[in-house]
This record gives structure tokens, C-alpha cells and sequence, in this order.
């Protein structure tokens, strides 16, 4: 659910200023903590003070977590039903539950106590110390402080911000300039211009704004349909939200759990129906099964994958291709150099980047064993693999100059083509022997080729089906495409990289496995064995982003949805009837 902080501070002469801080979570978390959702830094309060949750009956629970309690409408209680109205006082700052704006679950204001509680009073009476009662003076110092403050922190600075000049003297000086109201360490990736605030702010005194973002990011796809999805916890997303700058050189992308299952706890429902994707709130105890996509076309030719859980019954890939795991993997294997012992490596290697497997390649990690020989009167000769216009052609050839040299010890052939000609000395073949030698050539390679297709080679692994040339009416052969999956879960990020200390045994049943139908994808459980949710003492914590990523390929552009501080305002050019957008005057 999405939270509304909302600061107040009353400032002298009646002036207000209010500040607005949004927080995802089903807990709002109130503490001295830097971790916590509402930031006191009163030494009164406790790192981890009190937690309030939303009921589903509208009201919310307060709990106390330190043993002083807190005050709710001038009771000290530990545990309460609060309701929109209450009045929470921690220390001096007074948190009132109010009615949440459009587009949030929930919202409070926090002001400062103005005076103080009864108990207070009487214990700053009985421990009162003030600087008057050392004889010293205040007034001198704070005049000396403000003027000090006003002259480095605000002035020069300013100055630095229109001055150029004056920018670079001061660049080096870090209590001076715009580095004064630095409020942390830039990320990593925006470490190169650190020192140009402009290039993110490109208004003084307003916070990064979405076109100032997509104005370097123009490649940076959305995570949702923006027309389909018209949810207001998208469309008022701002990239501040998830990326938090100025906190360090690993901190810019925010990867807490509730960030996604905040909309993914009930998507159909958020979505108006518009999302199939099933309910998650953890990988550890609320994930969906896996699904597997498997090639597939539509019956005019079009790809169209299918994705089904992968513990699907009598689940099968048609790959068109024949490959029994469980015979390759035996412990001796019979190869033309020998017995030998095939290991999953010895097909299976990994890319570079160690994410993803190279394709199988024949001629590489298949050819040593099955061959493609043709004729024993040339045994280190072999066709090409995968190419049959190639491959007749090559026979044709072949068998062609075998004729027309003679010497063929076959008593099948013809004369001409058994006697042995002795060039420069025996007289050229006539017109009628040439005929009849090629005649026998074509006839021959017509038969290997039928062996290698039909009977000892091709037809070992692929599906293997006659045609005939609609041309010549010569007959051929056709072999099935093979379409094996090359990504089997394109939805989620996956490397074999950090898994390098598994067996590849621990997740892919291959030595079991009597057909390459079999898809041998591991289901979710056999991921849990290791993995569970981002709170997880026991297991890897894996969070919602250690698998997904959120900008997806296929939506539009992020540059094309930003038009102003939220994504709201540009996409209203992208819903049904919207009006031309106004171009943007030039600065």
C-alpha cells in the first residue's frame, strides 16, 4: 500500500511550510532508525519506536516497541485501534492519522508538539539548566551562527548557481559553493558529473524531475502498457521513487520486496481485470509456479510461444529433434576413438558473460562421434552438415569425376566406369560412354544420398521426410527444422554464473531422460531448496529483483511518457480522445 508523510512546519510570523514524502509498505515504521518509514532524531525516541498498520476495517493498529509507550489523544497506551483524527505524540513531534488524498492508501501529517506535554513540563522544571544561568549570553553566538549560515550556505552558493565564475572558484572548497547542500554521495554511474548539479536539476530548488531523467535515458523502456494499465500507481510514478541518488555509490536502485507486491499482491484486481498474472507477495511462500515458454507457430507460419508451468502433466517440447540424455550420459560410451565418458559439459558450455549456454553446434561437439562419412574408398571425406542442396551437390560431383577417371571397383557399375583409364595414353571417353559413366554417377549418389538421409545418418536425429522438385520432378528429402528453446524463462533474469558450485544434476534430471521431449527446467520448489523471500534468516534472501527486472522490453519508451514531475500528465497523450500535447516553450 502507498503511504502519504506529510511535514508540517509552522514558522514565525504564521507562515507553513509543508512537505510531502511518499512510503510503500503494509507497515508504517516510527523511529529513531535511519531505516524507519517515519525519521524522528529527538534522543527520546527509540531506534525502532512504534508501527502502525492498516486494518482491513479502514482503522489502524498502533503498537508501542519501546516500554515507554506512546501517547495517543493525551494517554500513554501501548497497543491501540486508532482511527483518521487520532493525535499520536513521540517525544515532541504529534503525528495525526488524516484523510488520504486521491490515490493513496493512507497518509499522516507530522507537526511539532507546540509547547509542551504536562509530564514534560514538570520534569524540564525539576532538571532545569538554561545558558542564562551560566551568566552567558545566546543572543551574540545565534546572530554569529545565522549570518555564518546565511553567507555559506545560502548566498554563495546561490551566487555559484547563476555565476559560473564564481562556481569554479569554489568547486574545491567543500563548506562553500553548490557542494554545500550536497546531501549525500552520487551514485556510481552518475559519478562523471557529479559536480554539475544542473544536468539532473534543471530547475534550482525543485527535485529531479522525470524528463530530466529520460533526457539521458531515452533507450529506458516502462514496465506496463501505459494505455492498457491505467493505474494511478503507475501513472503518478516518478523515477525518484526507485532511484534514490545522493546515497552512496551502491545505492541509487531500490530493491525492497514491497516495491513490486504492493501491485502484484492482487494485480487482476488493481488492474481492473486488464492483468492474468497471478497473486505474489514472496518467492518464499506466495510465487506462482514457474512457466516455461516453448516455440511455437500459428498455423500461417507466425511465432506465437506458449508458456505453461513447467509442472505441467505429460509436459513435452517438439523440438524435432532425437537426442536420449540417458545415452549419452552412460559411464562408457562407445566413440570411434574409443570408450569415453560424456559429461553435461561436453555439450553444454557457457557465453562469456556466464548468464546463458552457446548453442549446440554439430561440428564442434557432435561430429567426433557421429560422422558423416560416405564412401569407404574416401574415409576421412564427409558431407556438410544441415545444408541437403550442398550435400547433393557434393555426391554429384563426387561420384561424377569417379565415372568419368573409371578405376571403380564395384562389379554393379557399368564397364566404362570399373576400367581404368590412364590419362594421356588411352583414347577419351565418346559421347555414349560419358552419357552412360554420368548416368551411373547420378544413380549412385542418388543411393548414398537415400543411405545417409533415410538409413545411417540424418534420420538418427531429425525427422527425415521424401519431396519432390516441383521443376524436375527429381525425388529429395526434407528435414524438420529443429526449434529448441533457446530461453526458457525470457521473464526472468537467470545466471549460471553464481551457480557454478551446484551440479547441473541438482537441477536438470538429464540422465533419466529418454527423449528430447522432456523438458528438464527445475520447478520452483527445487529453487526453494536454497532461495527463499527477502526476510529470509536461513535461506539466500532473494528479493522480487534479484530475478525481474522492472523496465521490460516491448513497452513504450520512458522518454516518450515523462512530461513532468510524474508520468500522469503525459500520459493523458496516449489514452483514447486525449488532445494534441502543447509544445513546450524553449529556455
Amino acid at each position: 500500500m502507498r503511504w502519504l508523510i506529510r511535514k508540517v512546519t509552522r514558522r514565525r510570523k504564521g507562515a507553513v511550510s509543508i512537505e510531502d514524502d511518499t512510503h510503500f509498505g503494509d507497515v508504517l515504521t516510527i523511529g529513531r532508525g535511519a531505516d524507519q518509514a517515519v525519521f524522528l532524531s529527538d534522543l527520546k525516541v527509540a531506534l525502532n519506536h512504534a508501527t502502525l498498520t492498516r486494518l482491513p476495517s479502514g482503522k489502524f493498529q498502533l503498537e508501542s516497541l519501546s516500554p515507554g509507550g506512546v501517547r495517543i489523544n493525551g494517554m500513554i497506551e501501548q497497543r491501540e485501534t486508532v482511527s483518521i483524527g487520532t493525535k499520536i505524540e513521540v517525544a515532541q513531534t504529534q503525528i495525526t492519522l488524516i484523510q488520504p488524498p486521491r490515490g493513496v492508501d493512507a497518509a499522516v501529517e507530522l507537526s511539532v508538539i507546540e509547547g509542551q506535554s504536562a509530564h514534560e513540563h514538570v520534569l524540564t522544571r525539576a532538571q532545569a539548566v538554561s545558558l542564562a544561568s551560566t551568566k552567558l549570553s545566546k543572543r551574540r553566538p545565534a546572530w554569529i551562527a545565522f549570518i555564518a549560515t546565511l553567507l555559506f550556505a545560502l548566498a554563495i552558493p546561490i551566487v555559484s548557481h547563476y555565476l559560473p565564475g564564481v562556481e569554479s572558484m569554489t568547486r574545491k572548497l567543500h563548506i562553500l559553493g553548490l557542494s554545500a547542500w550536497t546531501s549525500g554521495a552520487m551514485a556510481a554511474p552518475h559519478q562523471f558529473f557529479a559536480e554539475d548539479c544542473r544536468s539532473c536539476h534543471a530547475k534550482a530548488f525543485v527535485s529531479t524531475r522525470n524528463e530530466d531523467c529520460v533526457a539521458c535515458h531515452t533507450t529506458t523502456a516502462a514496465h506496463a502498457d501505459p494505455v492498457k494499465f491505467q493505474m494511478p500507481i503507475l501513472q503518478d510514478q516518478a523515477c525518484a521513487d526507485c532511484h534514490k541518488d545522493h546515497n552512496g555509490a551502491q545505492a541509487l536502485i531500490r530493491a525492497e520486496q514491497r516495491l513490486c507486491t504492493d501491485c502484484h499482491v492482487d494485480l487482476p484486481t488493481t488492474s481492473q481485470g486488464r492483468s492474468r498474472l497471478a497473486p505474489v507477495t514472496d518467492f518464499g511462500d506466495g510465487h506462482p509456479q514457474f512457466q516455461v515458454t516453448l516455440a511455437a507457430w500459428t498455423p500461417d507460419g507466425q511465432f506465437a510461444p506458449q508458456r505453461v508451468p513447467v509442472d505441467r502433466p505429460n509436459l513435452s517440447e517438439k523440438s524435432g529433434l532425437k537426442f536420449p540424455h540417458d545415452k549419452h550420459l552412460v559411464a562408457d560410451l562407445n566413440s570411434p576413438k574409443g570408450r569415453k565418458q560424456l559429461s553435461c559439459g561436453s555439450c553444454h558450455e557457457l557465453e562469456p558473460g556466464g548468464a546463458k549456454m552457446k548453442a549446440v553446434d554439430f561440428e564442434t561437439m557432435c561430429q567426433e562421434c557421429h560422422q558423416l562419412n560416405f564412401d569407404t574408398s574416401a574415409p576421412t571425406r564427409q558431407v556438410p552438415h544441415a545444408n541437403i542442396p550442398e550435400i547433393i551437390y557434393m555426391l554429384d560431383g563426387f561420384y561424377a569425376k569417379r565415372a568419368l577417371e573409371g578405376g571403380w571397383m564395384d562389379t554393379s557399375a557399368p564397364a566404362v566406369v570399373r576400367s581404368r583409364r590412364r590419362p594421356g595414353v588411352d583414347p577419351a571417353l565418346s559421347a555414349a560412354q560419358r552419357t552412360e559413366a554420368l548416368s551411373w554417377a547420378r544413380m549412385r549418389s542418388s543411393q548414398v544420398a537415400q543411405s545417409l538421409f533415410e538409413g545411417r545418418a540424418c534420420i538418427t536425429c531429425h525427422t527425415v521426410s521424401r519431396t519432390v522438385d516441383e521443376t524436375t520432378g527429381d525425388p529429395g528429402w526434407a528435414i524438420a527444422p529443429v526449434r529448441v528453446a533457446g530461453v526458457w524463462y525470457p521473464k526472468s533474469q537467470f545466471t549460471h554464473r553464481k551457480h557454478e558450485t551446484m551440479a547441473c544434476a541438482d537441477c536438470h534430471e538429464a540422465k533419466t531422460s529418454k527423449s528430447s521431449d522432456d523438458v528438464l527446467m527445475p520447478p520452483i520448489q527445487n529453487c526453494r531448496d536454497c532461495h527463499a523471500g527477502e526476510a529470509s534468516k536461513t535461506e539466500v534472501a532473494t528479493a522480487c529483483t534479484s530475478c525481474h527486472g522492472f523496465h521490460l522490453d516491448g513497452q513504450p519508451l520512458m522518454s516518450a511518457l515523462a512530461g513532468g514531475a510524474t508520468l500522469k500528465s503525459s500520459l493523458e497523450s496516449f489514452l483514447p480522445g486525449a488532445k494534441p500535447a502543447q509544445a513546450e516553450p524553449s529556455r
